[in-house]
């Protein structure tokens, strides 16, 4: 329990100049911990035993002699990427199904892990120590604008949206998306990071799809002309000689290509 101008409380506010902030920033991504300031700070006293040092906010020891950003990387990492090295970088593939959204990750040699069913059921997995960065693609039937005007299962399916962001808040990762087709899951998780169509990308369909996270914003491009809601589609019918768009949900469900390959230049 702290006291201050006559008042008693566990937590107080402090406030910070330009430079304090910036310097807090610069240290907060040097050593880790959670992505905001304010939870870093928390954090820092308890994990370290510097309250002191955290109340006298202006001093050089816990700030540092400069508040230069200059150091600070881009959007998305922290200093356990710098920490890493040349070493095997592990990600998770939460509900990957196929694994299309990792593949790029695992060809150029990263460690991926696809936790998704039979092997693994994602609401009983226990992470491994020093993941690298998470990918997420919970099952959206539930929260679907196409299932308006029928009986949802929110149960079931918050099961699996709350077994994936436990594991990411338990793996801390460098970098973190979570991707599902714009529908209900807004309601809950609030306005994504990042929106798109297919077609943004060079794949020539429509599938509103919305990403939450920590990451940097792939660059889209090129866009194209939708030819229909689904992916063009050979494995149906092997004699289709008509260009056309397949509305399997198996087959709509794996991630656009074009989108893979410019999230992975943005996240790698």
């Amino acid at each position: 329990m702290q006291q201050r101008n006559g008042r008693r409380g566990e937590v107080f506010s402090i406030r910070l100049r330009a430079e304090q902030r910036l310097a807090l920033e610069r240290l907060r991504i040097k050593v880790g911990g959670p992505f905001a300031l304010g939870p870093w700070l928390v954090w820092n006293a308890l994990e370290r035993g510097n309250t002191k040092g955290i109340a006298g906010v202006g001093s050089t020891r816990l700030l540092g002699s400069s508040g230069s950003t200059s150091n600070l990387p881009r959007q998305g990492t922290t200093a356990r990427s710098a920490r890493d090295g040349n070493t095997k970088r592990l990600i998770l593939d939460l509900c990957g199904g196929s694994g299309a959204w990792s593949e790029p990750y695992r060809k150029v040699g990263f460690r991926v892990i696809n936790v998704t069913l039979p092997k693994f059921d994602v609401r009983m997995y226990v992470p491994p120590k020093n993941v690298f960065a998470v990918l997420a693609a919970p099952p959206c039937t539930e929260f679907s604008l196409a299932k308006n005007g029928q009986v949802r299962d929110y149960l079931s399916a918050f099961e699996t949206v709350a077994a994936c962001m436990r594991i990411i808040a338990l793996c801390r990762p460098v970098w973190w998306a979570l991707e599902n087709p714009v529908g209900l899951l807004q309601r809950w998780l609030g306005e994504p990071q990042f929106t798109f169509e297919p077609y943004h990308f060079g794949d020539p369909w429509t599938k509103r799809t919305a990403i939450w996270g920590n990451f940097t914003v792939p660059v889209t491009g090129p866009y194209v002309k939708p030819l229909g809601s689904g992916p063009l589609c050979r494995i149906c019918d092997p004699k289709q000689k008509r260009i056309g768009a397949c509305r399997k949900a198996g087959h709509r469900a794996i991630t656009p290509p074009g989108f893979v390959r410019a999230f992975f230049k943005a996240n790698s």
